[in-house]
């Protein structure tokens, strides 16, 4: 019990930190997992082999390996950031198996806890883009106004995507890159929706931002906002340790 309370203090210190710099900076020195993950590794050797509470293979390896290779699936594929895999992975050699020193609320948890964090994690970001499309459709109802004037054109799955993840801000209140990022782009003097905006480039963001603004003369911009993953895994892990695996537990009411 002593050994799961300092997994998940380690853990929560961790991603604690992270998400604060992430949110400030968008930035996470590397030095955070050099820190983390040998400290994890270290109680698992301890708990594995020299307590002998668990099975070294099936309750720390295993969940090592599957978190690893996700991070780097979602990683390569573009779904989320450095910072997010290698917090995740640490995570992993943190805290591989659910804690005994608490009972989740909802009684399911994976034995692969890992899992259990990020599937929390997803739904709460599934939660967040509901939010933004219900800003979205308050901003419609108070300024009386379509939201996609000038952009009538583009395909309706389009417009429903972008008021999922994207909100109209107004010019004088853009805060431009690496916080918000442009999903309005000009072509032959046409504008177009761009749902996966280039967030390596900031310099060409905000050269984007001031054609839309400036030559064309814009008074609000479509934005995606750069909320980092890392917040969301964050939550996903106070929500695994105080509820539970969220998914599981829809599934078992489903079926």
């Amino acid at each position: 019990m002593t050994l799961d309370l300092l997994r998940i203090v380690l853990c929560a210190a961790m991603l604690l930190y992270s998400s604060l710099m992430d949110l400030r900076t968008r930035e996470v020195s590397n030095w955070t997992w050099v820190v983390f993950a040998p400290l994890g590794l270290v109680l698992d050797l301890y708990e594995g082999f020299y307590l002998g509470a668990v099975n070294p293979i099936w309750a720390l390896a295993l969940p090592i390996l599957v978190s690893t290779a996700l991070s780097l699936f979602f990683f390569y594929g573009s779904l989320y950031g450095g910072a997010d895999a290698k917090a995740f992975i640490t995570l992993s050699f943190l805290i591989p198996h659910p804690p005994e020193v608490f009972t989740p609320y909802l009684g399911v948890i994976l034995s692969l806890y890992p899992l259990a964090v990020f599937t929390d994690a997803a739904i709460i970001a599934v939660l967040f883009a509901l939010s933004l499309l219900v800003r979205n459709l308050l901003w419609r109802l108070r300024n009386r106004r379509p939201l996609f004037n000038g952009l009538e054109e583009e395909p309706f799955w389009r417009k429903a995507l972008t008021l999922l993840s994207c909100v109209k801000v107004e010019a004088g209140r853009l805060k431009g890159p690496p916080y918000q990022y442009p999903v309005e782009v000009v072509r032959e003097s046409k504008r177009m929706l761009r749902l996966l905006p280039d967030t390596t480039d900031d310099e060409k963001a905000e050269e984007a931002i001031r054609v839309l603004i400036e030559d064309l003369g814009l008074s609000e911009v479509w934005v995606a906002p750069t909320l980092p993953f890392l917040l969301f895994i964050s939550l996903g892990f106070l929500c695994s340790l105080l509820l539970g695996d969220l998914a599981f537990w829809m599934l078992n009411m489903i079926f």
